[in-house]
């Protein structure tokens, strides 16, 4: 019987998700090439293997790492987004440029946020700027600390896109061992909760550095659950999604793990750190600052109120974070 054809991988984005993502793709069998914006960053990499966030962990020789986007992604069939929701549009019109998906290609996106401009997701921004990709695009989101999957601790995700063999597929690429993942067909939902969760896991983070207790934060999650939830209907998504993985789940991860680089940038806050003091004192991205922009603008172009993520949109702006208590009926 003839072995499976290794699938011909290119993730985009060197951060601590994207190089767990080619490690794992590279440990199912999968032919991988991992392009890195900072050249420094890709020439570490290349040469030791190793990721200075992320504690013990060693990528695999046979990932091809570099800086050259042409070069990683040109003939790829499967292209794994792991950027900057700030540098995904400016990428995806690199990439058309200089190595337009071939023909049948997919893509995953494995970033959060909203487009500051059209308030779109990062799937949606992919297939404006990448027509070959329109309908062959996938989101890979839920509850997944970098570093925990890293050091196999179990996790569970979903791939929320088009339903068919195709999604089985995929899936199968990272399913395995640790690592559980299923097709879910509601990618609005799923992009948007997890974009979503980052905002609110902010606002946990502040009470946690106003000194508040389990009572107060409990009262924030559930309060931004449902914010989550309505902004999430009046977009399109499903209501189950927001009380699975992609919603729920994630909300209880980042809003309340030590490993929550947004939960700890809104300490910083709640304690009285200037919002850009507070971005420079986290090692990485927090991507919940340009989300709290996002959700705002989207709940006002849908007419949702929501009175907890303007007090987290506010507090990330340098107002004081008490209006975090103050939304949630707290004087």
């Amino acid at each position: 019987m003839a072995r499976p054809r290794k699938p011909d991988v290119c993730v985009l984005g060197g951060g601590l998700w994207g190089v767990v993502l080619a490690q794992r793709l590279a440990s199912k069998g999968a032919r991988v090439r991992l392009w890195e914006f900072a050249p420094a960053l890709a020439r570490a990499l290349r040469l030791t293997r190793r990721h200075e966030h992320i504690p013990g962990f060693r990528l695999d020789r046979s990932v091809r790492v570099g800086h050259d986007l042409g070069a990683a992604a040109s003939g790829a069939e499967l292209l794994v987004f792991v950027l900057p929701s700030r540098a995904m549009a400016a990428t995806a019109r690199a990439l058309r440029a200089c190595a337009p998906p071939k023909r049948g290609a997919r893509a995953i996106n494995a970033s959060k946020g909203l487009e500051p401009r059209t308030l779109a997701t990062m799937s949606a921004v992919l297939e404006r700027e990448l027509p070959a990709l329109r309908g062959r695009v996938w989101t890979l989101t839920g509850p997944s600390f970098a570093r925990e999957v890293a050091r196999g601790v179990p996790t569970s995700l979903l791939l929320g896109g088009p339903a068919g063999a195709p999604a089985r597929e995929l899936a199968a690429l990272f399913d395995g061992g640790p690592l559980s993942v299923a097709p879910w067909p509601d990618r609005v939902g799923a992009e948007l909760g997890g974009s979503l969760k980052n905002v609110i896991a902010v606002g946990a983070g502040v009470l946690d550095g106003l000194g508040a207790g389990a009572n107060t934060k409990a009262a924030l999650l559930v309060r931004g659950l449902d914010e989550m939830g309505r902004l999430i209907r009046a977009s399109g998504g499903r209501a189950e999604t927001i009380y699975g993985l992609a919603g729920l789940g994630d909300l209880i991860a980042t809003g309340t793990s030590a490993e929550s680089r947004n939960r700890a940038y809104g300490e910083l806050l709640g304690r009285g750190v200037p919002p850009k003091r507070a971005q420079a004192r986290i090692p990485t991205i927090v991507e919940g600052v340009e989300a709290a922009y996002g959700a705002r603008a989207l709940c006002r172009r849908r007419g949702v109120k929501a009175p907890l993520i303007e007090a987290i949109y506010a507090a990330t702006r340098g107002a004081p974070a008490r209006r975090v208590l103050t939304a949630l009926g707290f004087r």
